[in-house]
């Protein structure tokens, strides 16, 4: 029988898990996606907005009362006690502390996989599923606000005692008695939905430089990016609308498309009237895509996490949006607007 580990072995571990799927932008993408452990009555878990990739260079993990959190959810509010760490930052837990908090298994993984998304958003989903994922205990989890509704959800399907959850429009959650169990099992999951990219032509840089014209706009300086344009299909699914929570939280409800005849002014006056901001990142189809000049390095992730999740839906596939008031909910949530913050801080 191995040695119980103590409470900072425990976080430890934590942290060199974390940082290892921080490490993987098919897996995590700027703050998003969160880690915990329990540990007797106390959940360690991730705070919200900080990078799993600074795990162990920075304090983040943060040690919560079970009970607590569980009294929350029976309340239906979430649970944001802010603690001050050895460092002296004040943090406030994962808005996912609840979701951890339900599942029985001591560590549990959430992460926006590129590979899982590119399921979670069409909605044959399931059906694509249930072969791939064979074996395994599963659930697919229908999209619900994140925070409470979403631990209430999941609280629900535990019946069948799943590891593995597929939350629609979402993300992948895995979980195991250990780290290294938990990290085994997202890696099995992980290569079961892999899918390849679609093959799409280069962008032209030379023409987005013309028509950026030295404005706000510039031709994104990552070659891949320019997929999201080059190809009709990709273009048609990332202006379409919000795939997942932080495609919105961090880009913006959709993807500006400079229309046949339109300039990039025009386009994005008519995407401020149509969603209430400028945007950040516009397609040019088929020359390629051009993002603000002070586009942030957040923003930055999860504009390649997009890239990455759209050129791996088959061709004529169909996808699903995150609803209008969806959207509304998520930019308006407090939660949100504070892990925003903190990404911002980490930035300076």
């Amino acid at each position: 029988m191995s040695t119980p580990l103590s409470p900072n072995q425990n976080v430890a571990a934590l942290e060199a898990l974390s940082r290892k799927l921080g490490q993987d932008p098919f897996l995590a993408q700027a703050g998003g996606g969160n880690t915990s452990l329990k540990d007797g009555g106390t959940l360690w878990i991730k705070a919200s907005g900080k990078w799993m990739v600074r795990a162990g260079e920075e304090d983040m993990f943060l040690p919560v009362p079970l009970d607590e959190v569980h009294a929350c959810i029976d309340r239906g509010v979430d649970y944001t006690e802010e603690q001050r760490t050895a460092s002296g930052a004040m943090l406030r837990p994962s808005v996912e502390t609840t979701m951890h908090a339900v599942l029985p298994q001591r560590v549990v993984i959430h992460v926006h996989s590129v590979n899982t998304l590119v399921w979670a958003v069409q909605p044959e989903g399931p059906e694509h599923l249930r072969k791939r994922l064979d074996g395994l205990r599963w659930e697919w989890i229908p999209y619900v606000h994140p925070g409470v509704p979403l631990a209430r959800r999941i609280r629900e399907s535990l019946v069948s005692r799943p590891d593995v959850l597929v939350l629609e429009n979402h993300g992948l959650v895995v979980a195991g008695e250990t780290c290294e169990a938990a990290e085994e099992l997202l890696g099995d999951v992980e290569q079961r939905l892999r899918l390849p990219a679609r093959p799409a032509r280069p962008g032209d840089p030379a023409a987005l430089t013309r028509i950026a014209d030295g404005g706000a706009w510039r031709p994104a300086p990552w070659l891949s990016i320019h997929a999201l344009a080059t190809d009709a299909f990709s273009c048609a699914i990332a202006s379409g609308g919000t795939l997942y929570p932080d495609h919105c939280v961090y880009l913006g409800p959709a993807v500006c498309v400079v229309e046949e005849g339109e300039s990039i002014l025009e386009a994005a006056r008519r995407y401020e009237t149509n969603w209430g901001r400028l945007p950040s990142v516009v397609l040019v189809s088929p020359k390629g895509v051009l993002v603000t000049q002070n586009l942030t390095r957040a923003a930055e992730e999860m504009l390649f996490c997009l890239q990455r999740v759209v050129e791996r839906i088959p061709a004529g596939a169909r996808v699903q949006y995150l609803s209008a008031e969806n959207v509304s909910r998520l930019i308006n949530w407090d939660a949100e607007r504070y892990r925003i913050a903190i990404a911002r801080e980490q930035e300076r």
